[in-house]
C-alpha cells in the first residue's frame, strides 16, 4: 500500500513491542525501538506520523524523549501516544498531559482497538 503511516513503538519490553507490531502492521508501518535513545535515533531517520511510547525506560525515559522531541522545530509536532504499564498518580499523568505533543494516554491493558481508533484520530 502506498503513502502507509509510520508508528513509532519506543518500549523496553520485546513482548509488548512485538505484540504492538502485530497488532498494527496490517494498517501502518512500525518501526520499533527500546529506549528513549534509541527512540530519538530512529526519529533522526525519517519522522513517524505518531509515536507510540512507555514512560520508564532504560537510558532516557519517556519524558525526557517528549522533552527532546519538542526541542526541534522538525520533531516539535509529531503526535505522542503514551502507554504504560504502571500503576502512576493522576500527577504524572498530568504532567505528561501538559507536554503539547501528547495526544493520549493510556493504560497498556487497553483493547488494541482503542490504540488504533486514537492514532488515526491523531495522524
Amino acid at each position: 500500500m502506498a503513502n502507509r503511516k509510520k508508528v513509532l513503538i519506543v518500549d523496553d519490553n520485546p513482548n509488548f513491542i512485538q505484540l504492538m507490531q502485530c497488532s498494527l502492521e496490517d494498517e501502518f508501518d512500525c518501526i520499533c525501538a527500546s529506549n528513549g535513545r534509541e527512540g530519538l535515533e530512529m526519529v533522526a531517520k525519517g519522522c513517524p506520523d505518531v509515536i507510540l511510547m512507555d514512560i520508564m525506560m532504560p537510558d532516557i525515559s519517556g519524558l525526557e524523549m517528549l522533552r527532546e522531541l519538542l526541542a526541534e522545530d522538525e520533531t516539535k509536532n509529531i503526535p505522542v501516544l503514551v502507554l504504560t504499564g504502571s500503576n502512576l498518580d493522576s500527577e504524572m499523568e498530568t504532567v505528561f498531559r501538559q507536554e503539547r505533543n501528547v495526544k493520549g494516554f493510556m493504560n497498556k491493558t487497553v483493547p488494541i482497538n482503542i490504540i488504533i481508533d486514537e492514532i488515526k484520530k491523531n495522524i
